[in-house]
């Protein structure tokens, strides 16, 4: 019989990380430090790729959620940090749309500027703003992953639609944790495919 219900978690992990903070975050730099810490944990306790992100209220700084990379672990392609992040705040909120008016505007903090599927997925989301840190050239260039085919106005996209978005925050920051993947040997689980 086939399965007709899905059930996606974070590590075990995270209620223990959660603790050490103070929310709400006032600064981006505080919001995008937490998110890089959030990743390199992912990263040190083997429990999936390099990414990190959370969704924040955007004025407030208040944690709505995080999300880390557990593609491996759960065994689903999507379970992108972005997608992980999105998904468990439209839980927590109780919509499918972040962006409805009886709501604060949120943020989605991410430690690398979103791959192709997570792209789509913050359009769709209502999130008002991304703060990025890692480019997805830096993702490709240093771990290897294919991040998929994004527009080359990727920026303008997202502006379009009315999301807002700061790119290469805390970059150099950001690739020293993707680098840190690559010196823990960590596996790039990109798609097998015959070309």
């Amino acid at each position: 019989m086939k399965k007709n219900s899905l059930t996606l978690s974070l590590p075990e992990w995270i209620d223990d990380f959660l603790k050490q903070y103070q929310f709400p975050l006032v600064s981006n730099e505080e919001r995008m430090r937490f998110v890089l810490k959030l990743t390199l944990q992912n990263i040190e306790k083997t429990t999936g790729g390099p990414f990190g992100a959370a969704v924040f209220e955007r004025e407030s700084g208040q944690l709505v959620s995080v999300g880390v990379n557990v593609v491996l672990n759960q065994g689903c392609s999507a379970a992108h940090a972005e997608m992980m992040a999105i998904m468990l705040a439209q839980q927590e909120l109780g919509t499918h749309d972040l962006g409805i008016a009886d709501l604060p505007e949120f943020q989605l903090v991410t430690s690398g500027k979103m791959c192709a599927m997570c792209l789509g997925s913050v359009v769709w989301s209502g999130v008002s703003e991304v703060l990025a840190s890692a480019q997805p050239e830096d993702v490709e260039n240093i771990v290897g992953f294919d991040e998929g085919p994004a527009p080359a106005d990727y920026d303008q996209q997202l502006e379009k639609r009315g999301i807002s978005i700061i790119p290469s925050f805390l970059r150099e920051e950001g690739c020293a944790v993707l680098q840190r993947y690559v010196e823990l040997e960590g596996v790039v689980y990109n798609p097998s495919r015959n070309s």
